[in-house]
Order: C-alpha cells, then sequence, then structure tokens
C-alpha cells in the first residue's frame, strides 16, 4: 500500500492541484477526514485510469477513497466490475460480498454477481442472481435482457455439443467404414474435413516465444544468433490482462512498452482467454558477441512473477554482422552504420526508403569467387563425383574451386585436373567403426588455415553426418549440401527406394548431381517469358479499352488481406490525372469505388471491375498492359509470366528472394527487424504490433515512380539493380 501522505501528493499533481486539504485543521491524520479533500477528483481520476486500460491503478484509487471517506456499495461494485474484467474473480466475489453486507437489498450488486457467474460460465448461478435482482428491481429491462442472453447461451452450447457429437459420430463411422475389406485402404482419413473440435483447442495461460534469432551454429556454439538490427518476437496467453513488457538484456533493461491484445485463435471454449503480443526491434551491434542472457516480463495487474506465464529467460547468441553482399536481398536485413543514436531505432528504420529490386531469375545471395568443395570420404566418391565436378566448373568457369580431400582421396582429385587446388585434410576412417576423427587442435589448426581462403560458397559433397560438419569451419557464409545438423544455407533432402527391397535406385553419381543442379537452379531458375499467341485484344473492347489505348493494370486483392497495400486508388486517380493512361482497376468488391474519381469513372478513364471475369479476359489485361501494378498474389506472378512491366509490392511476411519477380518489372519491399514473420499476418494481424508497417510504409509516391519508369521503357529490358547485386558479383556466365 502506498503511504497515505505520499498517495495525496501524488493525487494532488495528477489533479492539478484540486485536492486542498484543510491545512488549519492541524495534522496529517486530519487530511484522512477532511471534507475539504474533493473525493471526486481521485473518482474522476478511478474514471481516467479505467479508460486508459489500467484497472489495476483504478481499483487502487477507489480503494483510496474507501480509506478516506469510507465505504459505499457503489464504490465495491466499481472495484468488483474491475477485478472481474482482469480475470481476478475471487477477488471480485469478495468485494460484492462487502457490497452486500453494507446494502442486502441492492439490485445492482445481484446483477453484478450474475455478471461474474456468467462470465465464468457458471449459467444456472447466474440465473439465481438475475433473479435476485429482478425480485428487488422488478421489470429491470437489463437484468431481463442478461437472464435471456444466459438462456440462449445455454441453447446454443447445448445445440453445439450436439453438432460436435454428431460430427464425432458421423466421422466414426466413416473411419468404421475404412476398415470394411470391400473398402479400397488407400482412402486416407486425415482428407477428411475435421470437427469442430479437432480444428480447435482449449488453450493453456503461457508465455510463448516465436522468435529469437536464426538457430545457427557459430564459435560460441550453436543457439539462437541475432546480428545487427533484429526482433524478438512472441506472445502472452492470459486470463488476466497484461499491459507492457520489459526485455532485459543482462540485467540491463533495453526495452519497455506496451503489448498489443487480439483474440486467441481457434480457442475451443474459454472466451476470456486473450493474446498479449510483442514485436520489439533491437540494435544488437551495441552489445558484445557472443551468449547474452535475456530475460523478458509482461506486467499486468499484479506483481507475481511465475516462469513462462509472464516470465521467461532464454539465451542469445549475437554475431557479427553477414557482409553487405551477401544476402542483400533479405529483407531483414537493415542497414544500421548510419543510425543516430539520438533517434529510436523503430523511427529511423521506419524512414528508410523504400528497395527496389529488379526482376531476376537469379535468386543466388551473392558472389561467387571462392568456393570450397568438401570431399572428404573414399576414392570411390570421387570417381562417381567427377560428373558434379565437371557440372561445377561449367557453372563457374571463373570462380576458384578448392576441394577439402581426405587422404584417402586427395590424389584422385589431384588427377582429375579440374581443381584450382587441392587441400589434403589427414582425415582417416576408422575400419572398426567407420567413422572419421579430428581432435580439437586438429579442427582449430584447420579452421585458422581455411580463414585465409575467404570462401564465399562450401559444397559439402558426404552424405555422412560426420564430416558434413566441416562446412561451417570453411567459414563461408552460403553452404550447400545433403540434410543434416549443420544449418546449412540450401539443405538437401532426398530418398530413394524400390518397391522389392527398399534399396536405394539412385546411385552416387546421380546423388551428387544434385548438388550441382541446386546451384545451378539457385544461379537461374530457368523461368522465361511465356506469352499466349492465343489472345486477341479485340477482347478488351466491350470493357472501353481501345486497339491503341494505353493502360494500366491495378489488381488489388490478395489471398493474405493483411498484406495488402492501402495506397491503389489515390495512385489510380494519379496515373489518370498526371500520365493520361487509362486503370483498369480490379478490386474484390464494390468497398474501394468510393475512394476513385468519379470523373475518370464516369469518363471510362478508370475502368472499375469488381469480383471474377472470364480468365481469358484477364489474361489479356495481363498480355496488353503498359504496366501491371499488385501485391504479392497470383496474378502478379501470371503478369510477369506474360512479360508486362509489372511493379509489385511484397510485405517482409517471407523473404524478398522467395517470390520476387523472376520476369520483367521490380518488386517493391521494405527492410524492417522483423521480416520473416511468416504466417502471422493471415490471422493474427495483431501480432506484427506496427500494423503492417512493412506494407503501409511504402508511399504512393514511391509506387508512382516505379511505374512511370517501366512504362518509359519501350521494350523489358532488365537493369542491373543497386538493391540485388548477385548477377554482377557472381563469377561465371550462369546467372
Amino acid at each position: 500500500m502506498v503511504k497515505m501522505g505520499k498517495f495525496l501528493e501524488v493525487v494532488r499533481h495528477r489533479s492539478g492541484g484540486r485536492l486542498q486539504p484543510n491545512r488549519a485543521e492541524g495534522s496529517r491524520d486530519q487530511d484522512r477526514t477532511s471534507s475539504s479533500i474533493d473525493a471526486d477528483a481521485i473518482r474522476a481520476l478511478a474514471k481516467e485510469a479505467e479508460q486508459g486500460k489500467k484497472p489495476a491503478l483504478a481499483v487502487l484509487y477507489y480503494e483510496k477513497i474507501i480509506d478516506l471517506w469510507g465505504e459505499t456499495p457503489e464504490l465495491w461494485i466499481s472495484i468488483a466490475q474491475l477485478q472481474r474484467n482482469m480475470g481476478r474473480y475471487e477477488a471480485s466475489r469478495d468485494s460484492l460480498n462487502r457490497a452486500l453486507l453494507i446494502e442486502p437489498g441492492n439490485a445492482q450488486i445481484h446483477f453484478e454477481w450474475g455478471e461474474l457467474e456468467f462470465c465464468q460460465k457458471h449459467y444456472l448461478q447466474a440465473i439465481e442472481h438475475y433473479d435476485s435482482a429482478l425480485l428487488l428491481n422488478p421489470g429491470w429491462p437489463l437484468a431481463t435482457a442478461r437472464r435471456a442472453d444466459v438462456k440462449a447461451q445455454i441453447i446454443f452450447e447445448k445445440k453445439r455439443d450436439f453438432e460436435d457429437e454428431r460430427e464425432k459420430i458421423a466421422q466414426a463411422a466413416q473411419l468404421d467404414a475404412l476398415n470394411r475389406l470391400d473398402v479400397d485402404q488407400r482412402i486416407d482419413a486425415a482428407l477428411f474435413h475435421p470437427t469442430r473440435h479437432e480444428l480447435t483447442q482449449n488453450h493453456a495461460p503461457q508465455f510463448v516465444r516465436t522468435f529469437n534469432g536464426v538457430y545457427q551454429r557459430t564459435r560460441w556454439g550453436a543457439g539462437d544468433v541475432v546480428r545487427g538490427a533484429g526482433s524478438l518476437r512472441g506472445y502472452i496467453l492470459s486470463i488476466v490482462p497484461y499491459h507492457r513488457i520489459e526485455i532485459y538484456i543482462d540485467g540491463q533493461l533495453v526495452h519497455e512498452g506496451p503489448l498489443t491484445v487480439g483474440p486467441v485463435q481457434n480457442e475451443q471454449s474459454d472466451e476470456r482467454l486473450r493474446k498479449y503480443a510483442y514485436n520489439i526491434w533491437i540494435d544488437f551491434s551495441r552489445f558484445s558477441f557472443g551468449w547474452h542472457k535475456i530475460y523478458y516480463r509482461a506486467v499486468g495487474t499484479g506483481n507475481s512473477v511465475e516462469v513462462n506465464l509472464n516470465w521467461r529467460i532464454d539465451d542469445i547468441i549475437v554475431d557479427a554482422p553477414i557482409a553487405d553482399e551477401f544476402f542483400h536481398d533479405a529483407t531483414a536485413r537493415v542497414p544500421v552504420a548510419d543510425f543516430d543514436p539520438s533517434r529510436s531505432l523503430v523511427e529511423q528504420v521506419r524512414s528508410l526508403p523504400t528497395v527496389v529490386s529488379e526482376a531476376s531469375p537469379n535468386s543466388y545471395p551473392g558472389p561467387i569467387r571462392n568456393v570450397a568443395i568438401l570431399r572428404l570420404d573414399g576414392l570411390g566418391d570421387v570417381a562417381v563425383s567427377v560428373p558434379f565436378f565437371l557440372h561445377l566448373r561449367k557453372l563457374l568457369p571463373s570462380a576458384r574451386l578448392v576441394v577439402l580431400a581426405s587422404a584417402d582421396n586427395a590424389d584422385g582429385c589431384r588427377a582429375l585436373e579440374i581443381f584450382d587446388e587441392v587441400i589434403e585434410i589427414d582425415f582417416p576412417e576408422n575400419p572398426y567403426e567407420q567413422g572419421r576423427y579430428l581432435t580439437e587442435d586438429q579442427q582449430l589448426e584447420l579452421m585458422e588455415k581455411l580463414a585465409s581462403y575467404k570462401f564465399d560458397l562450401a559444397i559439402t559433397g558426404m552424405v555422412s553426418d560426420r564430416p558434413r560438419q566441416l562446412s561451417v569451419m570453411t567459414g563461408a557464409p552460403v553452404t550447400i549440401g545433403f540434410d543434416g545438423e549443420d544449418h546449412k544455407s540450401l539443405n538437401i533432402y532426398y530418398t530413394s527406394r524400390d518397391a522389392i527391397s527398399g534399396a536405394n535406385i539412385l546411385n552416387y553419381a546421380a546423388r551428387y548431381g544434385l548438388l550441382a543442379n541446386a546451384l545451378e537452379v539457385w544461379l537461374d531458375s530457368g523461368a522465361r517469358v511465356q506469352r499466349r499467341n492465343d489472345l486477341s485484344r479485340d477482347l478488351l473492347r466491350p470493357y472501353g479499352i481501345g486497339p491503341d489505348d494505353d493502360f494500366v493494370v491495378m489488381h488489388t486483392g490478395s489471398r493474405i488481406k493483411a498484406t495488402e497495400w492501402p495506397g491503389y486508388a489515390e495512385l489510380a486517380n494519379r496515373i489518370v490525372e498526371q500520365m493520361g493512361l487509362k486503370v483498369v482497376y480490379i478490386a474484390h468488391d464494390e468497398s474501394q469505388r468510393p475512394y476513385l474519381s468519379e470523373d475518370a469513372l464516369s469518363g471510362g478513364r478508370i475502368i472499375f471491375l469488381a469480383g471474377l471475369i472470364p480468365f481469358d479476359h484477364f489474361d489479356a489485361f495481363l498480355s496488353y498492359c503498359s504496366s501491371f501494378v499488385g501485391n504479392d498474389s497470383g496474378p502478379g506472378h501470371l503478369a510477369t509470366l506474360r512479360g508486362a512491366k509489372a511493379v509489385r509490392i511484397l510485405s517482409a511476411r517471407l523473404g524478398a528472394a522467395e517470390w520476387k519477380s523472376e520476369l520483367a518489372g521490380v518488386c517493391l519491399y521494405r527492410r524492417v527487424p522483423c521480416a520473416g514473420c511468416g504466417p502471422i499476418p493471415i490471422s493474427r494481424q495483431e501480432e506484427c504490433t506496427y500494423d503492417i508497417a512493412c506494407v503501409k510504409d511504402i508511399t504512393v509516391d514511391e509506387v508512382f515512380v516505379e511505374v512511370a519508369k517501366q512504362i518509359a521503357r519501350p521494350d523489358y529490358a532488365p537493369e542491373a539493380s543497386a538493391a540485388s547485386q548477385t548477377t554482377i558479383l557472381a563469377s561465371g556466365d550462369a546467372a
């Protein structure tokens, strides 16, 4: 409890000096009963705390009013309502008991008790209390309505439970039918539509960490790694409200801020449960490299510390940023070198310019100058790898190829005369244990030697686990190999077996060939413009597009609604007015029409289409347009397949390279530390906490400029982009 004198001083300050105790009365104790203190001012502060979603503070104010001037049923009712909303049901029950002792015949008290029981799903008890309130206040509309709500809820839950049981019985009958001998056993019950119970679950209160870095092997060990400007994300599931999160690194407070509140998706039964999400941007370049302790504390209505409920401790590794020339298209690559320490990280990130990335079938994330090929196995493995080696040399004619070979096969590698250098490693196989081993000193010596080569790429050719662990020792920022625990940039997983013995049907030469083929498609996916010769421009005449009309197609929809760019209507109006082009505006429904220019709509300069149109007509729009503007959606990919000069707007939900344009046009995206949030915006937009800034911070001016640039190109010819230098830096002619 706050000391009374201090509390009154705080209240006087916050109330703007409205509280003026009668100092002529004498002692501080007289302040407690002095009628000159304005109770309404404290009550106003309590209401202000309620509106500011600070229920615990509001309870404190009401309790102080009781302490100063005595209790009333109304004060205890207000406290009980706040405690109920905070999930503190026993405390709410105690407060209502206190109110009832003062005035047993108060209908409001019985009504509030009914509300308390209702929110706990104690429906029969709730009805009893509403009935008590109606006995004391006959015909009270609110109590009558709430009693009816409880009855309706009981009926609804009974019907729902009945439907659930009926679904279960029907599904059980289906599964029983599958066990009959005359039913084709290839039918898979996993493809049946799930029941409501299978689609939902009862979530328990918990502290969930969704991102603490990328799991990697480093010189400090394997763990969650953060570099430069990064993000920490997660949420708390709780009935008890939480309003802010505190984050400490090694005991130092690095963040204190609000949590965002949202519903719990697919919750089966407890409607009180809420999700309190955080997404915190932190400049980790301020911390030393290596392990750090990170502490999370969710601050709510109480001061209790419950591990994995409102308190969590984790370990993270801070590592050096990746060199600028690698992973340049990564949406999470936020430059921190020129940051101003006097401005917040959030402010500076959101003021960065939008990235413009040119279309390219090359998605390889950096230069390829020095390549390490790990071939630490037997002579037979080298012999069958020759097609793989020759393919690599063809792909990378100018790159320096260095083979890391065991003593068993080093001479065989040299005899091939394919490589620029062979590094021989004493890595013998134990014939009894069928394993290869290196001491600690040997590994340290090897890493020191390999560091001088400055490898850009390491390709691990071995299938067995232990030799593959050496890929991280090369120091290469990009690694390729077969699946394992060494966390490569590109893992290849394969299985092959015949239907008779289960033995492998893919020979070793073909397996190693997968590695070279993976690199080849990484450098060039093989995507090419595919135009349709059977589409006539005459299909567009009924829509108001003449044979000589230049027009821009805007497709504003997206499967992921949260990542739709909001600037289409303003952009369409500007294109019509400033560029004199027609705009074909394709929307999901009519809701965007009011934002478009009435003159342009009535004059046919904006052609508004809502819903689906025949595919061939849609395809013709994309094939003949001067430019296409859209989200990261299917129509955008079809537009680039047809060679349209597309301007596509990508969210940072995924890496920019994954869904960027391969064939034509440009992609626009923002760099944010929390990039890679994956499916969150699909149904849980509140977890973003920045209102999908990675899309909404892309301005209409930026998109308009890129549309104008695309239209100015007589024929599409990709330019080397400053935002993606892979094709410039990669040695060889593959890209």
